[in-house]
């Protein structure tokens, strides 16, 4: 069924385009090409779970009877399928099309090229984590008191091995925050600010040591460290509110770090260094 549809829809918007490009004037109507057609079907597969990883695609000859397209067509979506990021394609007398499961990275590494094309600070990132993280303390707090301490206390560990390294244990204070966001359990959450983690987490590393170039930064460590720790007491506790007021000030503080000695810094001066 879903091959004769296609194939008809191919074959309609071939037949149609002049008619209904006489019909939109005054109001454009983009007509979608017939390699859209086809790539959307094959991704609709993909995501939908028809097509799972590591399955290759059906060969050329029977992908062209199945959709009625040529082979340019063909390989047109072919390719757009593949700059998503959603298939790979091997070369040889053995190669082909495989599936590849959607992968946040792809987005991950778009969304990273929107924020610098459009000159995103990192205080504009920041604000972002400052209205989600406390608010992921008082979910975690209320609903993961007895298995989010210890990896939380994994991840002070991980700042700890590093305190001498002001990048390094900037970074490793990053990931706990990440994590943190990470235990509040809202997968839509996770996954949308999982797209500014390396971001994110280069950022703190160059807060971190462009501090600790100016001054004597242990002791701010050692404070971030204890205000870590107090946080996983309320959230032992099972206090929310707590948590949340503990972690918002916590977050207010490392903001005006931030403000202190990353100025203006944009997304791109961070992925460019």
């Amino acid at each position: 069924m879903a091959r004769n549809s296609s194939a008809t829809q191919i074959r309609s918007v071939t037949r149609n385009d002049g008619a209904k490009s006489a019909a939109s004037v005054g109001s454009p109507v983009k007509i979608p090409k017939a390699a859209e057609i086809v790539s959307r079907e094959l991704r609709n597969q993909i995501v939908r779970g028809t097509l799972k990883e590591g399955d290759s695609l059906a060969a050329e000859g029977e992908l062209m009877t199945r959709f009625g397209v040529s082979r340019p067509t063909l390989r047109e979506a072919i390719r757009i399928l593949e700059s998503e990021g959603l298939i790979s394609i091997s070369r040889g007398a053995r190669g082909g099309a495989s599936v590849l499961s959607p992968n946040i990275n792809i987005a991950a590494r778009h969304i990273s090229f929107v924020l610098q094309a459009n000159g995103t600070t990192m205080a504009d990132i920041y604000r972002v984590h400052l209205v989600v993280e406390p608010a992921a303390a008082k979910m975690v707090a209320e609903t993961a008191r007895k298995t989010a301490p210890p990896i939380l206390r994994g991840c002070i560990e991980e700042c700890r091995a590093k305190i001498d390294d002001d990048f390094a244990f900037g970074i490793a204070t990053a990931r706990f925050r990440n994590t943190l966001i990470e235990l509040a359990n809202v997968p839509v959450l996770t996954m949308l600010m999982g797209m500014l983690n390396h971001i994110f987490e280069l950022a703190w590393g160059t807060v971190t040591a462009t501090a600790g170039q100016q001054l004597d930064n242990a002791p701010d460590k050692r404070r971030g460290l204890r205000s870590m720790e107090k946080l996983i007491e309320y959230i032992e506790a099972g206090d929310g509110p707590g948590a949340e007021a503990h972690w918002h000030k916590h977050s207010e503080a490392a903001e005006k770090a931030m403000s202190k000695w990353l100025p203006a810094a944009k997304v791109v001066d961070i992925l460019d260094e």
